[in-house]
């Protein structure tokens, strides 16, 4: 069996996890200013790579308590760790970003991941 080039995904941002990213950089932003336009443009660009096998991202451990397979790609690093958690849809090559949730909160829940769309 002879596999072809794979198909990029489209990738989209729900409105709380456009929210969350804006948030975060108005935090960094307060404590680091000259750092957090950096930290924001490329926290879109680590986003984006999700266009290219987004199953690469392991699942979440929220998964089953969610009712639905999301999985988190990590960026950041030390105490800045953020999970961009997003869905797959499979039908649509679809990509939808979910949250961008700081490592060292609570678990995220359902009501955490209502889509806006």
């Amino acid at each position: 069996m002879k596999c072809g080039p794979s198909m990029a995904y489209r990738v989209s941002l729900s409105g709380p996890a456009e929210t969350d990213a804006y948030a975060a950089f108005e935090r960094i932003r307060e404590a680091a200013p000259r750092h957090a336009e950096k930290w924001l443009t490329r926290l879109f660009a680590a986003i984006f790579t999700l266009d290219q096998n987004p199953a690469r991202c392991p699942v979440i451990r929220e998964a089953p308590e969610l009712g639905f397979t999301a999985r988190h790609l990590l960026y950041g690093k030390g105490r800045g760790v953020y999970r961009i958690i997003f869905h797959i849809r499979e039908d649509e090559q679809h990509v939808r970003v979910l949250r961008i949730w700081h490592a060292f909160r609570d678990a995220i829940t359902a009501a955490d991941v209502e889509d806006d769309e």
